[in-house]
């Protein structure tokens, strides 16, 4: 997935590059207990490539990771958080304007307190700004329902992304505060030097809203894989066959991961593979009622297991048992799970929708069935119970592709890249 605007990233090197200081500017990314969250793997790679990294993100006492307001994190990041006042958080803009000054500033998530005074302020200062969004189908002034996106036509006209828009949507009644917040929220897109995108569906829609396609780029999050580099000397290989076989699914339990299409499936599945068990993984269990009635009425309930949240290692012991994962999802923004089954050597069954038919392709590196099809989705899970030489050759081509295309050092050089071609196009103003 790699874009024409950018250079090859083998041509940037710790070496060759100028030492830059790069300011992240997000929401939670970087709170302490996750480590692997892509901002944080982000700033590691690119601290490890020479680059002085600075974060900016919310303070928020409700949650213990984000409840020190400065902190050092691992890779020798200092992350600063300060309080928001609606769109408006004094502390981070002094620190942008007088203290941290860096060569360019990266913005995660559209949708974020910070953005909109980090912009201005960027631009105030001639100091060139990047921002990825993070699922743009997630935007609820875009989309009519954010659990099921594909379902109904884009809202685009609805973004307020300059002010004769707000002027307008204003004039013709809408709720006044409704409004400030959809402009505040978009008019960066509109202000920043490039925008990241994490797959190139995402890349086409935000085209069509108005962005300058020489100003945009594919370029996937990074995901850490370190614990996948060893698959260990006692893994069966996925050619062998299993007295059990698992079917696993790890996400949500919300509509938009599919969990009720899987759910819907089991009986057909069982009926040709009476032996599979299906494991339900999710630290989010807000359907679980509406799962368990499913597989209730269809006279599966006792080959359903459902787990919460599980550590790392026991995460990474269920993808390596597992002889299929199963991802339905009706959209993904970027689709987790399904790399970190690519990485295991498992082979994945999806949906044929952004961003999941672009990380799979199907019959080379997993299997991609149409949309709220369950049907599609029992027979694709059966064939791959069944043929298991078809299951080992998908999960042996996907898991090197893991490795190749969603590594933090090759996302960390393509990112220095763009900052340094930003940086010298950029002549600061006088303030």
């Amino acid at each position: 997935m790699m874009n024409e605007h950018l250079p090859q990233h083998s041509a940037s090197h710790p070496g060759h590059a100028r030492r830059l200081t790069i300011l992240i500017v997000t929401t939670y990314g970087f709170d302490p207990a996750f480590p692997s969250r892509p901002e944080q793997l982000q700033a590691r790679a690119l601290a490890a490539r020479g680059h002085r990294v600075i974060a900016h993100e919310y303070l928020d006492r409700r949650y213990p990771g984000q409840s020190r307001r400065h902190e050092w994190l691992a890779g020798g990041v200092p992350v600063h958080r300060a309080a928001t006042l609606g769109f408006f958080a004094p502390e981070a803009l002094l620190r942008l304007l007088l203290a941290d000054r860096p060569d360019v500033v990266h913005l995660h998530h559209m949708r974020n307190l910070l953005g909109y005074q980090t912009i201005l302020a960027a631009r105030r200062l001639g100091i060139p700004s990047v921002l990825t969004i993070h699922g743009l189908l997630h935007d609820g002034d875009l989309v009519h329902d954010r659990e099921r996106p594909l379902e109904a036509p884009l809202r685009y006209a609805n973004l307020l992304t300059t002010p004769g828009r707000l002027a307008a949507r204003l004039a013709s009644g809408a709720h006044p505060r409704r409004a400030l917040r959809n402009y505040l929220i978009h008019a960066p897109l509109l202000h920043v030097d490039h925008t990241i995108a994490l797959s190139r569906a995402e890349r086409d829609l935000l085209a069509r809203i108005g962005l300058d396609p020489a100003r945009l780029s594919v370029l996937p999050n990074a995901v850490d894989l370190s614990a996948y580099a060893d698959q260990g000397q006692n893994q069966p290989s996925p050619a062998t066959p299993r007295p059990s076989p698992m079917v696993l699914f790890i996400g949500q339990l919300v509509p938009r991961k599919g969990y009720d299409l899987l759910a819907r499936a089991m009986p057909a599945v069982l009926r040709a593979v009476p032996e599979a068990r299906f494991v339900f993984v999710s630290h989010n269990r807000s359907g679980e009622r509406e799962l368990r009635r499913i597989v209730a009425e269809g006279g599966v309930a006792d080959r359903l297991e459902l787990r919460g949240r599980v550590s790392e290692e026991e995460k990474l012991r269920l993808l390596r048992e597992a002889a299929v994962v199963a991802a339905p999802s009706r959209y993904e923004g970027f689709g987790i799970p399904l790399i970190e089954a690519m990485a295991a050597g498992t082979p994945v069954v999806t949906t044929d929708v952004p961003a999941c038919n672009e990380v799979i392709t199907h019959e080379r590196n997993g299997l991609l069935v149409p949309y709220d099809d369950v049907n599609a989705l029992a027979t694709a899970i059966v064939r791959l119970l069944r043929d298991r030489e078809l299951a080992a050759r998908l999960g042996a081509a996907g898991r090197p592709e893991a490795f190749e295309r969603y590594s933090a050092g090759r996302l960390a050089a393509d990112l220095e890249a763009l900052y340094l071609r930003l940086t010298a196009a950029t002549h600061p103003l006088t303030v």
